[in-house]
């Protein structure tokens, strides 16, 4: 069996992802609404750092040590790639014909389609986000395990490669980031990186120090994992009003996933029910696919729109800091707005069920049946031939 199909599973931490890209999605869903106005909501964009920091904390769980040892790293990016790619070639596909249809067919669709193939629209190459926007991150956060792997071979499973991007990432996303730390396709390595290296730098510390596994007692986990989930509200909400501020999330979040990978309190046994672990386990799908769900549900009102004759956008700035956007708007009605956003993330999230059967796990299996076939095979080659 291949070594990936062992990965450890921090099962509160994955569902804490899923309620992250949910967040994600009804931030950029775009709706004038109650929840759109909700401070958490407004800075939603920090969530995906989240991701950055539990992706750090997961690969060097499970292959720092293996890097290290041999395991490979042509082996490792086949097994990454089959987790992001297949479902970011089906997304890419889906929104070609979208694009096409807003902006026509030209050198930037050209381009679009070519960056995102090659997995190279987060690395600054772009000026600005085509096809699916979400996708950004897939791409810097490939570019990481490119990094990974490539620092865990060749100098080993040491630490201090990893406080570059820790030093410098902040000061780089506070300084220069014309975005701040809502960096996407321009400085989204960067973001991706400092995040990442958190996660390396987290389970590292995890490893070294015990008391960071050491059991507290029943209230005492509970306290602290309740602590934890007041301080990422409170934080979110807050952070949007200062660059100072926003630069400390993958911080924040490096401090969630030391806490939530212990499972020991009251609030983990809420993340670990069953429907919490199948929305952690949908994460992917629900990050990816919200953008074409927005796509699709814009499309559709600004159809009715023309052909009822009524307004359903106004131009507003749903995130501080930002210019005013074409957003949409339900007869004006706040609480028609929420039903809307509600109703499209239980769109996303029922599509999500269909993609991860239909299109995550067979990509993902297919791709670790190919990579063992190729191990077998090299293990047959290196093999030395007896006579009988």
């Amino acid at each position: 069996m291949d070594a990936a199909a062992n990965i450890d599973r921090y099962r509160a931490l994955d569902s804490w992802r899923g309620i992250c890209a949910c967040m994600v999605a009804l931030f950029h869903f775009d709706v004038i609404s109650h929840l759109s106005f909700l401070p958490l909501t407004r800075h939603a964009y920090l969530f995906v750092d989240f991701f950055f920091v539990l992706s750090g904390f997961v690969i060097a769980s499970n292959y720092r040590s293996r890097l290290a040892e041999g395991f490979g790293i042509g082996r490792f990016l086949m097994l990454r790639l089959g987790r992001i790619y297949p479902l970011h070639l089906v997304t890419l596909l889906l929104f070609i014909p979208i694009d096409a249809a807003k902006d026509g067919i030209g050198p930037n669709l050209l381009q679009a389609i070519v960056t995102n193939l090659l997995l190279l629209q987060g690395l600054g190459v772009n000026p600005q986000n085509w096809l699916n926007f979400a996708s950004w991150s897939i791409s810097a956060e490939f570019a990481a395990y490119v990094i990974f792997a490539a620092v865990v071979s060749r100098i080993g499973p040491t630490i201090w490669p990893w406080l570059l991007p820790i030093i410098a990432g902040p000061i780089v996303l506070a300084t220069i980031s014309p975005d701040g730390m809502n960096a996407t396709y321009d400085y989204g390595l960067v973001r991706c990186l400092y995040g990442f290296a958190l996660g390396v730098l987290s389970f590292d510390l995890r490893e070294r120090f015990t008391v960071l596994r050491a059991g507290l007692t029943p209230f005492g986990e509970t306290l602290l994992e309740t602590a934890s989930l007041l301080l990422v509200i409170g934080y979110v909400s807050a952070a949007g009003r200062s660059a100072a501020l926003q630069v400390a999330s993958p911080v924040v979040f490096t401090l969630v996933v030391l806490v939530f990978a212990r499972e020991a309190g009251a609030v983990s046994r809420r993340l670990t029910m069953p429907f919490m672990l199948v929305v952690g386990t949908l994460t992917y799908s629900i990050y990816m696919l919200h953008p074409l769900v927005r796509a699709v549900v814009r499309a559709i009102l600004m159809v009715v729109e023309r052909l009822g004759h009524t307004s359903l956008f106004v131009s507003s700035a749903l995130s501080s800091g930002h210019e005013p956007t074409k957003v949409v708007s339900v007869n004006g009605s706040l609480w028609l707005g929420d039903l809307l956003q509600i109703a499209m993330l239980l769109l996303t999230v029922l599509l999500s069920v269909a993609t991860y059967r239909l299109v995550e796990e067979p990509g993902r299996n297919w791709v670790r049946r190919l990579v063992d076939r190729r191990k077998v095979a090299t293990v047959r080659r290196a093999q030395p031939a007896f006579d009988t």
